[in-house]
């Protein structure tokens, strides 16, 4: 959202008049001003109290046609064609143990699979899959070292109150989550 919100500022303001974009996570912050400066714009970015504040004083090379969405993105490796998306840390309807031990096998026979994900996602619950106390946790990092994009709900580690205990992926947020699955030929639940 913060990169659709800045290019519609950009598009409305005049040239040399000054434009702030607030901020709350990092990873739109490096979205943003990757964007800002792929198109001539030099922002300075300054952090208060959780809000980063990124200030400039021209509007760029940005139209109307400027793909912001793409911002959001890393090319998928070619040989992997599918996303996987976590919506909770048990899988299947049932017994609640059985579910958390099939999504660890799931997670667990990833890395030994041949054609590994472009993505995961975690939602909601599933996110404690990514954080320190992980029993997953190593075969998390071995896939994300293989190339394998680990992204991980902001808004549920902050609901959960989390954020801190992050130790694999990437914070992330529902706009770069959904562009990617709608662009996915496959989407995995599991």
């Amino acid at each position: 959202m913060p990169l659709i919100l800045t290019k519609r500022a950009l598009l409305e303001m005049q040239e040399g008049e000054p434009l702030v974009i607030l901020i709350d996570n990092e990873t739109s912050v490096k979205n943003v001003t990757r964007f800002l400066e792929e198109h001539q714009m030099h922002p300075v970015t300054e952090l208060r109290e959780g809000i980063y504040s990124l200030s400039l004083n021209n509007r760029g090379t940005v139209t109307d046609q400027t793909p912001a969405e793409e911002y959001c993105e890393v090319p998928a490796k070619e040989s992997a064609d599918y996303l996987v998306c976590f919506q909770k840390n048990i899988a299947g309807e049932g017994a609640d143990e059985l579910g958390y031990r099939l999504t660890q096998l799931f997670i667990k026979t990833l890395p030994d699979i041949d054609r590994k994900p472009s993505v995961l996602t975690f939602l909601n619950s599933s996110v404690f899959l990514t954080l320190k106390d992980s029993p997953v946790l190593e075969y998390l990092e071995f896939l994300e070292e293989e190339g394998v994009r680990i992204l991980v709900c902001g808004t549920c580690l902050d609901y959960f109150d989390k954020k801190d205990e992050l130790a694999v992926g990437m914070v992330s947020n529902m706009y770069e989550i959904m562009t990617l699955m709608s662009k996915a030929p496959k989407v995995l639940y599991p």
